[in-house]
């Protein structure tokens, strides 16, 4: 009678293997996500540069007019009369043109007020909905991506809670011929260097996309369900609705008084919510030099009085920590060299989360437990994601080519270059 092998004929053993293969796969795939997620972002904070490139041809302009301005709005609400929205980006130093958009349309504008062709910049737009959404539907896709956030910051903390010493050793590399202690010294010193950035960087992204979340269950705890009330703390509260037909709010006269009284305030955007009725409300955001808040915001009644603000610079401080959450996370301060620092920290997280993967590999073969198809499932996702990004960008150049057909280009050619890598390590 042969001798039974209790191990090998035990369903659990089995089982066991199964889920730490699942276990790798899975930490695998999240790593593959983040590491995309990082590099889209790395490449976002330079979407006004990319914006501009994209349509070069269009309008230049220093400024806009209160008049100019208030034309652009009537004809751009003239291309889609239901929008619930308008938003008038007016020109500034490091974006030197204005834009008019409502729902579903934006037209870049003339100095004069009327508008020059719609917006066409498909690259841009797919590299920051990639960061954004990761291309999901816009809600979904942003609660996501805030979830990697969370992940990002967890594991910071947990990493340097895990190394006692790695402050202490920032500045020493090991001269050693072994592989693994060569990224192990280049994932700690990096992340001791970088960590200002990338744990601001995760934290205030979780903020953004997890603020949705969070709004859902504090609207239903207090406000009866009603999650936008949440936001009021932050944005101001908003007029009671009402949809009868009205003139389109002046808009000119509100830029006239912030011209007159706020000069020292460059203004960035104007909004106006359900514009043309009896319950439109105008805004205007306004910069305030050496602070981090995105903007302030200056209300209006229809006829262009001035209301009051909001308070993002002089209010509550959780109200000012919030929006400054945007300039904290893109780099959208300081200028050009501001963005170009995020864009050298962006690539040291890249090192970091490859060098932090390779160690794992690197393990689990020094343990007689290698990976190899994962590995070359990673390796297709580090060298694939930026070859795949230049294809789309090469693509872009084509002419006639929609956003949404780079996506595909995207992730079709990321999917069968890890298959195609995979296939060749069994």
């Amino acid at each position: 009678m042969q001798p039974i092998n209790p191990a090998a004929a035990s369903p659990t053993s089995s089982l066991v293997k199964r889920a730490i293969a699942a276990h790798a796969a899975l930490g695998t795939a999240i790593s593959a996500v983040l590491y995309i997620i990082c590099l889209s972002g790395t490449i976002a904070v330079f979407k006004d540069e990319l914006h501009g490139w994209e349509q070069s041809g269009e309008p230049r302009l220093i400024s806009l007019t209160p008049a100019a301005a208030f034309t652009a709005a009537k004809q751009a609400l003239a291309h889609e009369p239901s929008s619930e929205h308008l938003i008038i980006q007016l020109p500034a130093p490091g974006t030197p043109w204005a834009t008019a958009r409502t729902d579903h349309h934006e037209f870049y504008i003339k100095d004069d007020g009327s508008l020059s062709l719609e917006a066409n910049r498909p690259w841009s737009d797919f590299i920051v909905e990639l960061h954004y959404y990761l291309h999901l539907p816009k809600k979904a896709g942003l609660i996501v991506v805030s979830i990697f956030g969370v992940m990002l910051f967890a594991l910071s903390i947990s990493g340097f809670i895990a190394h006692p010493k790695i402050f202490q050793e920032a500045f020493s590399f090991r001269r050693s011929k072994s592989e693994q202690l060569k990224q192990t010294d280049l994932h700690n010193r990096l992340s001791v260097w970088t960590a200002p950035f990338h744990l601001s960087n995760s934290l205030t992204g979780a903020v953004i996309g997890l603020a949705g979340i969070s709004a859902v269950v504090i609207g239903q705890l207090n406000h009866n369900g009603n999650h936008e009330q949440v936001f009021e703390a932050i944005y101001g509260p908003k007029p009671a609705h009402n949809s009868n037909q009205a003139e389109l709010a002046r808009i000119d006269k509100a830029l006239e008084h912030m011209l007159n009284n706020f000069p020292e305030r460059p203004m960035t955007h104007i909004l106006l919510h359900d514009p043309g009725t009896e319950g439109q409300y105008l805004q205007i955001m306004a910069e305030h030099s050496r602070r981090l808040i995105y903007a302030e915001k200056y209300n209006y009644d229809n006829q262009g009085g001035f209301t009051g603000t909001t308070g993002s610079a002089d209010g509550y401080l959780g109200q000012q920590i919030a929006d400054s959450v945007y300039k904290v996370h893109f780099g959208n301060y300081g200028g050009l060299p501001v963005k170009l620092a995020y864009g050298l920290f962006g690539c040291c997280l890249l090192l970091i989360i490859t060098a932090g993967m390779k160690i794992y590999f690197l393990k689990r073969q020094a343990r007689g437990r290698a990976v190899p198809e994962l590995e070359a499932a990673w390796r297709a996702v580090v060298w694939g994601s930026p070859l795949m990004l230049l294809v789309t960008f090469g693509v872009s150049t084509l002419g006639g080519v929609t956003t949404s057909t780079l996506v595909t280009v995207f992730w079709v050619g990321i999917l069968l270059i890890v298959l195609l890598k995979m296939t060749r390590h069994r």
